[in-house]
């Protein structure tokens, strides 16, 4: 007597105990279900990705952007606070020094923010002839909790001190001391054109111009 095979349903199609899943579906359902998707439906999806993106990577570049220049308004803010706090315990204002120096917010005396060695220039047209001893006798600091060694674009912050008839770029500058949004040591990383223009709208950058860095008021003189 001839025997049906297990695997044989009388009146059915073949199938096997490793795929029970296929007792259920038909030969057309079964290639239909292992295909995913078309090509018509990954277009869709890539280009639905695509708008997306160009919808939500502008705004996100924007509230970086917006990030960034909260952040260097709250450098200015500190750093103001710091000058009138060390003016008030010396009885004058840090001499100018050149980017990437502390002034003297940190320690009695000018130094570099990265190395920690001795200033990369410092000015001392602008203090008394003795201003070191009397840094060293009154200072009260640190006036900063830290030197911002960076800023918000990766350049370096550089405290200025512009007596009276001082232009920069062509732009009169009034009196006083400043710090600087600057480019870094190699002169690269500037301020970004819309970032430098939302501070010069809001009356942060004092020469007004959008030239890669700006000048923020610390102290009037």
């Amino acid at each position: 007597m001839l025997q049906i095979p297990r695997a044989y349903d009388r009146g059915r199609k073949f199938v096997t105990k490793a795929h029970p899943l296929k007792n259920h579906l038909t030969k057309k359902e079964i290639p239909e279900l292992l295909t995913g998707f078309t090509l018509i439906e990954l277009i869709v999806v890539i280009a639905v990705i695509g708008i997306l993106a160009a919808i939500i990577a502008p705004n996100a570049f924007r509230a970086i952007e917006k990030a960034k220049v909260s952040r260097a308004k709250e450098d200015a803010r500190v750093l103001r606070a710091a000058t009138e706090a060390y003016y008030t315990d010396i009885g004058f204002l840090p001499p100018d020094v050149c980017r990437g120096d502390d002034p003297g917010f940190m320690r009695a005396l000018p130094y570099n923010g990265d190395s920690g060695g001795a200033p990369n220039c410092i000015d001392t047209t602008t203090v008394p002839a003795n201003w070191q001893a009397a840094a060293q006798e009154r200072w009260q600091g640190p006036y900063l909790e830290k030197w911002p060694v960076f800023t918000p674009w990766s350049g370096k912050y550089d405290y200025n001190y512009w007596p009276l008839g001082a232009t920069r770029y062509g732009v009169n500058i009034p009196a006083g001391c400043y710090i600087g949004i600057q480019r870094d040591y190699s002169d690269q990383n500037p301020i970004p054109p819309r970032s430098e223009r939302i501070l010069v709208d809001d009356d942060f950058d004092v020469d007004g111009q959008v030239n890669g860095e700006s000048q923020l008021l610390l102290k009037r003189l």
